[in-house]
C-alpha cells in the first residue's frame, strides 16, 4: 500500500561504481508489494559488510532501501556480491 502523499512503500535504489574507467550505473525500483521485496531485504546481512582490500578496480554496488519505518545503506564489493545481495541487485536491475 502506498504512503500518505501518494509515495511507493519501498524504494530501492543500487549504484555500481568503480571499475577501471570509474563509471557509475543506477538502477531503481519503487513498488507497494512488501510481500515480493521485504523477505529479499531482510535476508541480506546489511550488519555484516565488510571492505574488499583487494578489489581496487572492482565494481562497489551502494544499496539503499527506504521502506516503512526502515531505510537500510550499504557498500556491497563485487567479490562479496552473492546469495541475497546478488538476488536483490539482479532483481532491481530487472525490473
Amino acid at each position: 500500500m502506498a504512503r500518505p502523499g501518494g509515495e511507493p512503500a519501498i524504494v530501492v535504489t543500487v549504484a555500481r561504481t568503480g571499475g577501471f574507467a570509474g563509471l557509475r550505473t543506477q538502477w531503481r525500483v519503487t513498488s507497494d508489494d512488501s510481500d515480493e521485496w521485504m523477505p529479499l531485504i531482510e535476508a541480506c546481512p546489511w550488519d555484516t559488510v565488510t571492505a574488499d582490500p583487494h578489489s581496487r578496480d572492482r565494481y562497489i554496488y551502494t544499496i539503499e532501501v527506504t521502506a516503512p519505518r526502515k531505510r537500510r545503506t550499504a557498500a556491497v564489493p563485487e567479490a562479496s556480491l552473492v546469495g541475497p545481495w546478488k538476488e536483490l541487485v539482479e532483481k532491481v536491475q530487472s525490473t
